[in-house]
């Protein structure tokens, strides 16, 4: 730090500083700043005041002699704090009551409101962030009950839908049972032979064990329907065995309102990441209420079609059609909202339900009717990452 002084006097304090090897002390308040530590030093600008006062007072005519003024003693000790440092003085060796002079500033004293609005802003984001973190807890939890309300939701409708399919589903069981009973007893008239006829036996029971597989294969069928998922389970599927699968279950029941199945499955797998039981579940909806709504039709005009076709290289097209008496054109768009309904006795909760787990997996839906008649419904599903990286066409 480069120091001008003025006068002589004030040089010499400057040449003295430059070479002195220990601190330099002065006996006038006016020589703090100049190169002095500090100290005890006289006050003149008090003794200037208490000059100024007396030559005033002569001025009015008062006696020098009969002029008397108090002594000016020392001040408050002052130091100048860059000399302190220079000579390493602490400022607690100084004087109570001392007075340092000429201190730089702190980074405090400083950027003293940078630093208020700096901590402000800090903790304001500090408050969003933890706003943000107890809003992002709530709503897992949330999302949570959600999904486990939407679970049981699920369960609830696949267990309706058991029961609706359940005359059905006993009376394809009963074909298989009744088979096995059959082939038993002819089985124990061949044993009972002289000799017994053994080629024919073992066609019997190659026989009971075909039905005994195709009766477990129904009791397993409606055991999937009423399965309770704990969670949804997302795993790589081809959309092509879901519709199988979702013949099996609607056989028995198209069979009984003697309704035609068809399908048309893609030439090539349909990967999709969703879960199976779900899957089943749109379709099994779907094909359910396009059955009830062919009730009314002729016998020989009932036909249910489920297809499956890529679009665009990215993504499934799936659609439902029936020949029935199609949805009214101003509820298109209604039929999926919750308890919308047109039969007598349903919950309006399928075609919801049917909605909710197609835009789960990334999906969307919606209905039309066709042009010869009846309602055709439609998803699309997005394909699996693994089925866009090796190119599927």
């Amino acid at each position: 730090m480069q120091r001008v002084f003025p006068n002589s006097q004030d040089r010499a304090l400057e040449t003295m500083r430059e070479i002195a090897s220990v601190p330099i002390f002065g006996i006038g308040d006016y020589e703090i700043g100049r190169g002095i530590v500090g100290g005890p030093l006289t006050q003149t600008q008090k003794l200037g005041e208490q000059g100024s006062e007396v030559a005033l007072r002569i001025l009015k005519g008062e006696k020098p002699s009969a002029v008397k003024t108090p002594d000016v003693v020392f001040g408050s000790p002052v130091y100048d704090w860059r000399e302190l440092n220079r000579w390493n003085i602490s400022e607690s060796r100084l004087p109570s009551g001392s007075i340092v002079q000429f201190r730089e500033p702190n980074v405090w004293e400083r950027y003293r409101w940078q630093i208020i609005t700096l901590a402000a802003v800090l903790l304001a984001q500090a408050a969003v962030i933890a706003g943000l973190v107890v809003e992002r807890r709530r709503r897992r939890i949330a999302e949570a009950q959600e999904r486990q309300r939407l679970l049981e939701v699920l369960h609830l409708n696949r267990t309706a839908v058991a029961g609706a399919l359940s005359n059905s589903f006993a009376h394809e069981l009963g074909q298989p049972l009744g088979a096995i009973q059959s082939y038993a007893e002819a089985a124990m008239l061949y044993i009972k032979q002289s000799p017994p006829n053994l080629e024919k036996i073992e066609r019997m029971l190659t026989s009971i064990q075909k039905d005994d597989q195709r009766a477990s294969d129904i009791i397993t069928k409606l055991r999937n329907l009423l399965k309770r998922e704990d969670k949804i389970e997302t795993q790589e599927l081809d959309l092509n065995d879901i519709i199988t699968n979702t013949l099996e279950i609607m056989r028995p029941q198209a069979l009984k309102n003697q309704v035609d199945l068809d399908a048309y499955r893609g030439d090539g797998p349909l990967p999709v990441s969703a879960d199976r039981v779900q899957l089943e579940q749109v379709l099994v909806n779907l094909a359910v209420n396009g059955i009830d709504a062919m009730r009314d039709c002729d016998h020989g005009k009932r036909r249910l079609s489920i297809r499956a076709v890529l679009v665009n290289g990215s993504s499934a097209e799936v659609s439902v059609a029936d020949t029935g008496t199609g949805v009214p054109p101003e509820k298109l768009n209604s039929i999926f909202e919750t308890f919308y309904t047109t039969k007598a006795h349903g919950t309006g909760l399928g075609l919801s339900i049917t909605r909710t787990i197609v835009e789960t997996f990334g999906g969307k839906i919606w209905a039309e009717n066709r042009p010869g008649g009846g309602a055709l419904f439609r998803f699309t599903l997005p394909l699996s990452k693994n089925a866009e990286v090796s190119g599927i066409k």
